[in-house]
């Protein structure tokens, strides 16, 4: 891993103790990412503020790796990070985060967290606390900017077929280092508009949606409809790119 994560970000709101997480699953082999903005906290805490431990630990902490900071992490603990990153989904993963998108990349690709094929990414390898959208703007981008260099070359591995931007923040970001064309479109053709954006990086094929799935605000009688909305839409996207097509007109991206 790269070495501007042998050390912690000065930012007081990156999460204390946390280590960073480079990846969730078998990021080196997967044909399919999905991309986020940055990890939980309940990565490494549960919700009354305890670490995780045991057989509920996803993460190390520099607790449970006994050093002071990142600074301290000999070679042969960076490796036991990487490999929590790498047994994330055999293990104990965020399931209530996770649940909705692998139901989502599994309709459009076929591909899942759970047998390798699909694996997940950040834009930011820390937690936070705050959580980001509290967070002010200029910790959000100076985060944004220290990852940027390390998220691009993920995502430029030579093994993705297919990679898919979760969220308006996500898809604004990536649009700074891969080209990126969007449309407009309405779920059942009313209410809010929704962006769907999609382009190449190397060999890849991007796809992405302006709706953080995890954070819409539904009814319970919506959600599977507005899910398979999403899905079909991505899947169209995915057909024009495989054609040659871009057939949509570049809108310019507002800041993360």
């Amino acid at each position: 891993m790269g070495q501007s994560h042998r050390s912690t970000p000065q930012h007081r709101d990156v999460l204390v103790d946390s280590t960073p997480v480079f990846f969730r699953g078998h990021q080196p082999s997967a044909r399919v990412a999905t991309v986020g903005i940055n990890p939980s906290v309940r990565e490494f805490f549960a919700r009354g503020g305890e670490e995780l431990t045991g057989t509920r630990r996803r993460f190390e902490t520099l607790s449970s790796l006994r050093v002071d900071s990142m600074g301290d992490a000999t070679d042969a603990m960076m490796e036991q990070i990487q490999q929590r990153c790498l047994e994330y989904f055999e293990v104990n993963p965020y399931m209530k985060w996770f649940i909705p998108i692998e139901a989502m990349i599994h309709a459009i690709t076929g591909a899942s967290y759970f047998d390798g094929s699909a694996c997940h990414l950040d834009l930011v390898q820390w937690a936070t606390k705050p959580l980001w959208g509290q967070l002010d703007r200029h910790v959000r981008e100076e985060l944004l900017s220290a990852d940027r260099a390390f998220v691009a070359a993920q995502l430029g591995s030579g093994s993705l077929d297919v990679i898919y931007l979760n969220g308006r923040t996500v898809c604004d970001a990536v649009s700074g280092f891969v080209p990126l064309s969007s449309r407009a479109a309405r779920f059942r053709g009313e209410g809010t508009q929704r962006h769907f954006f999609r382009g190449v990086h190397g060999r890849a094929l991007v796809v992405g949606c302006s709706s953080n799935i995890q954070e819409e605000r539904l009814r319970t009688a919506d959600r599977q409809d507005f899910l398979a909305w999403i899905v079909d839409e991505c899947r169209r996207d995915l057909e024009a790119l495989r054609s040659g097509s871009t057939g949509a007109r570049s809108e310019p991206a507002s800041s993360p």
